[in-house]
């Protein structure tokens, strides 16, 4: 009777152990599938900044304008429950170099570097993205513009591969990052309408920029929702 009371336990005791292990191996497991699981982010890369001023009209400079949107920008994608990653978020100077790194090393999914345009005369919203595009940096862009189109922008002017200035160049953090990405021109700072409908509809811009990204993660299956798990 004793050596049964003993072997009960012992078996007790070896159950009990048993669903520890079961339990801490699953708990490094997942501890160790978030670690290597990268992560979903964003950088929002505010153009110029510091003695950089970019465009200008009058007492109106392009950096001032670029960074409001980022800010706003980044509150949206965060209330979606997007990382966000800002290369500034003042008004300081870094060099394209620098806006790259910031992007490579966090290891972001998309780069999103927001300006505003200039001309002697012109107007409307413009997406830049790489000579030899992937299919991701045109969605990222498409999917930009068309949001920007119903948020109350003067011209949709499309998608532009390269660079302005140059149809086999590349803007520098388009050609240097290593995820999609997209250079994007929100306005004319030159065009008084543009000028106009960026102070009126600088929520909705936002909102928009931020709807274009979040549905380009969700067509690369980096976000799900309850239904699509369903």
């Amino acid at each position: 009777m004793v050596m049964q009371i003993q072997k009960k336990k012992l078996l007790g005791t070896a159950a009990v152990l048993l669903i520890a292990a079961v339990l801490i191996v699953g708990t490094v497991a997942v501890v160790w599938m978030q670690s290597v699981q990268p992560e979903i982010s964003v950088c929002i890369d505010a153009g110029h900044g510091a003695h950089d001023s970019g465009a200008t009209y009058g007492t109106r400079l392009e950096k001032d304008d670029n960074l409001r949107l980022a800010l706003s920008v980044r509150e949206k994608l965060e209330a979606k429950n997007i990382k966000v990653y800002m290369t500034r978020e003042d008004d300081t100077f870094l060099s394209l170099d620098e806006r790259c790194r910031v992007a490579n090393k966090k290891k972001c999914t998309l780069f999103v570097a927001l300006h505003r345009n200039s001309a002697e005369s012109g107007n409307g919203v413009e997406m830049w993205i790489q000579s030899t595009p992937t299919d991701t940096d045109w969605a990222l862009a498409e999917n930009m513009l068309n949001a920007l189109s119903e948020a109350g922008i003067s011209k949709a002017r499309g998608v532009k591969t390269g660079y302005a200035k140059n149809a086999d160049g590349n803007y520098y953090v388009n050609a240097h990052t290593d995820m999609p990405s997209c250079l994007a021109e929100i306005g004319f700072v030159t065009s008084e309408q543009d000028n106009e409908l960026f102070d009126a509809n600088l929520d909705a811009y936002a909102e928009a920029i931020a709807d274009g990204i979040e549905k380009t993660l969700r067509d690369m299956g980096k976000l799900t929702t309850e239904a699509d798990e369903k």
